[in-house]
């Protein structure tokens, strides 16, 4: 069993999933620092983020989604309930959320862990996520 981590800064766009708005989908993208391992950017100058984020009424929200790495691609899905709200900026709302690594390919394949999200959206849809994360291989 190796262990692998990672800590990114993603920034894309939300923007609706369906026709009433009520889904939400997520796309972003970060760039490899230098202390990334291999296994994240081999083969790869960046990696890619997508989500389906379903907000409550509450505040909270379920996701699911994938990473795309070099190395290969993490599925995961919520935790538990992530949460949304404002921030001391009033034109950012904030919010975290708690992944479970569901499955993966390539390098990524039979991989569990935990990835969490704290992140920012901006009044024009646009989003940036610190993510960390720690990752089991196989």
């Amino acid at each position: 069993m190796r262990e692998v981590r990672y800590q990114l800064i993603f920034e894309g766009k939300v923007s609706p999933e369906d026709e009433m708005g009520t889904v939400m989908r997520v796309e972003a993208r970060a760039a490899f620092g230098p202390n990334v391992d291999d296994v994240f950017s081999v083969g790869a100058p960046q990696a890619v983020f997508t989500s389906s984020v379903e907000p409550n009424e509450h505040g909270g929200f379920h996701e699911s989604g994938e990473i795309v790495f070099g190395g290969g691609t993490l599925v995961f899905v919520s935790d538990r309930e992530g949460h949304i709200g404002a921030s001391a900026d009033p034109t950012l709302q904030q919010g975290a959320a708690i992944w479970r690594i569901e499955s993966g390919t390539g390098a990524f394949a039979q991989a569990s862990g935990t990835i969490t999200s704290v992140f920012t959206v901006s009044e024009n849809a646009q989003i940036r996520d610190s993510q960390s994360a720690v990752i089991f291989l196989a």
